[in-house]
């Protein structure tokens, strides 16, 4: 069997990596893709047994891609490949309908695990994802972003990395009135006013770690 895989990952050093050692272990790469609208059409075109995928891209991001990748190919195979190790990620990337998790941070053999069960047609949670998961389902406490739809969540992460609704609204290739009114939904459900209390709201909770705008519109 031709095990082929598509390669999504917007930095250059990280794919030529990951080439290698997937070239190494007998796998065929058929494409790379540095953005999740390339993603997509390399999907299309190449029809990979295998995408494994990043989350953190500029323009179109990774579970944005995802889903619109799932939606036109029901049964395609998705190993999600990220820096995040918190667990809203990982759980927003498998209720997505990702195959599997495994975090940038992990030795590389559990890459390797990961991406022989998914071939296989197995799920596949790395370990430190599968900790959090685990007591994160022992914690009671309030979980807010449970509260926003993916589509939300898509907007809400891209507001907290600091992304005009102009910018959202091209990358998600919805409009700008679109754009806005999920920014009121978001805004309502987690009780929050304005950007900065957005994006210290998403530092808080791990979405991100870097600081987006200082005030609100």
């Amino acid at each position: 069997m031709d095990k082929t895989i598509l390669l999504v990952d917007d930095h250059a050093v990280v794919r030529q990596g990951l080439k290698s050692l997937f070239t190494q272990w007998g796998y065929r790469i058929v494409g790379e893709a540095d953005s999740g609208e390339v993603a997509i059409q390399l999907n299309l075109e190449h029809r990979p047994n295998l995408i494994v995928m990043d989350l953190d891209m500029p323009g179109l991001g990774g579970l944005e891609a995802l889903k619109r990748i799932l939606l036109r190919q029901k049964n395609a195979k998705i190993l999600v490949y990220s820096m995040h190790d918190d667990n809203i990620y990982a759980l927003r990337a498998m209720q997505s309908g990702a195959k599997g998790y495994v975090v940038k941070s992990d030795d590389i053999n559990v890459l390797l695990e990961a991406v022989d069960k998914v071939f296989r047609g197995e799920r596949f949670i790395g370990r430190k994802v599968a900790e959090h998961l685990a007591i994160d389902l022992m914690n009671e406490t309030n979980k807010p972003l449970e509260k926003l739809s993916p589509r939300e969540f898509e907007v809400f992460r891209q507001l907290a990395a600091g992304q005009s609704l102009s910018a959202i609204s091209l990358s998600l290739n919805i409009s700008y009135k679109t754009v806005a009114n999920i920014q009121t939904s978001i805004r309502q459900k987690l009780e929050i006013q304005t950007t900065a209390s957005l994006v210290h709201l998403a530092i808080q909770l791990g979405v991100t770690h870097s600081k987006g705008p200082d005030a609100g519109k």
